[in-house]
């Protein structure tokens, strides 16, 4: 869940020109933490004692993440949750978000908590992430704050997947009071629920983790699991690690796609996922097919693997059709 380092410098608040201030905005909603990196040669035994070879600190979290992913790629993206707002770690994560330039201004900022954060060990043998994340005490987003937004400003509303109860009813309000506004959401993490918001949205982002959990052992067998799940007119994409991704159309249509991975190695997997579907968002939002959207995320997650933080996926989104 990581954004590359944070620093400071000396972009304007929102960080946004005034002709994209003009366009609408794609909108991501949920955690933003802190996220503290520790790179050790290899991993840790229990009760051990050893030196890291790198560290670094950067903001976090899927949908802050997102955003970033999103941004980098020329889209006009803006982050939506609850800020710790008398934390020590909430100036570096607000300069980070100017410095990407997307827009936050509308958080709700809840006094006397503590800022969400991740211990994250990244082994250099192998590049697996494991991710100790602490939360103690900031609340969830309710409908309440969600209808604080002005929604006739967005293009689309992603949606992490968390927060069960009060995100299927800011889904349920979108849906019912702006039924034009495309609405996607992540399913990622098993035993919580979360195949709860697969009918609700236009656009399922989900996990090979959760496709596993409901029978389907092959990214083949996706499709034939989750078909009747879906709302009317709704697409469903999986990620597939390694073996890249598969998509459902609304037609019914299946596509397919092999993993690219980086010429160089894997170097870091944190934030995959959600450069994975920052480069869906991006590509279903500017008008791309299901098909070649399929493609151009495999290829942008691919490079992202690659390289540490977001560095140059850019590029890579330009060129992948």
């Amino acid at each position: 869940m990581s954004g590359g380092g944070l620093h400071c410098s000396s972009a304007s608040s929102r960080g946004m020109s005034s002709s994209s201030i003009q366009e609408k905005r794609i909108l991501c909603v949920g955690l933003v933490c802190l996220d503290v990196v520790h790179v050790v040669k290899s991993y840790p035994v229990e009760d051990s004692d050893q030196r890291s070879v790198d560290q670094y600190a950067s903001r976090g979290g899927n949908a802050s993440n997102s955003a970033t992913v999103l941004a980098i790629l020329g889209q006009n993206s803006e982050y939506f949750g609850t800020l710790a707002q008398d934390s020590f770690e909430l100036q570096a994560i607000e300069q980070d978000f100017r410095d990407k330039g997307i827009a936050y201004s509308n958080c709700i900022r809840i006094p006397n908590c503590i800022c969400p954060n991740s211990a994250i060990i990244v082994n250099q043998e192998n590049a697996s992430r494991t991710i100790i994340h602490t939360n103690l005490n900031l609340p969830e987003l309710t409908l309440s704050d969600f209808q604080t937004l002005n929604l006739k400003e967005y293009s689309w509303i992603h949606f992490e997947g968390r927060n069960l109860i009060n995100v299927k009813e800011m889904i349920r309000y979108t849906k019912i009071h702006f039924p034009g506004l495309t609405v996607s959401v992540e399913v990622e993490k098993i035993g919580r629920n979360y195949e709860e918001f697969v009918p609700l949205a236009d656009v399922v982002l989900m996990s090979k983790d959760i496709a596993k959990a409901n029978g389907a052992s092959r990214k083949e067998d996706v499709a034939a699991v989750f078909r009747g799940r879906l709302g009317v007119g709704a697409k469903l994409i999986c990620a597939w690690g390694e073996l890249g991704g598969m998509a459902l159309d609304a037609d019914g249509s299946i596509s397919d796609c092999p993993a690219f991975p980086p010429p160089e190695g894997v170097i870091d997997t944190i934030g995959a996922g959600d450069t994975f579907n920052g480069a869906m968002i991006a590509s279903l939002n500017l008008g791309k097919s299901l098909d070649k959207a399929l493609i151009t995320a495999c290829k942008v997650a691919g490079a992202k693997v690659g390289v540490r933080g977001f560095q140059g996926l850019q590029e890579v989104f330009k060129h992948a059709d």
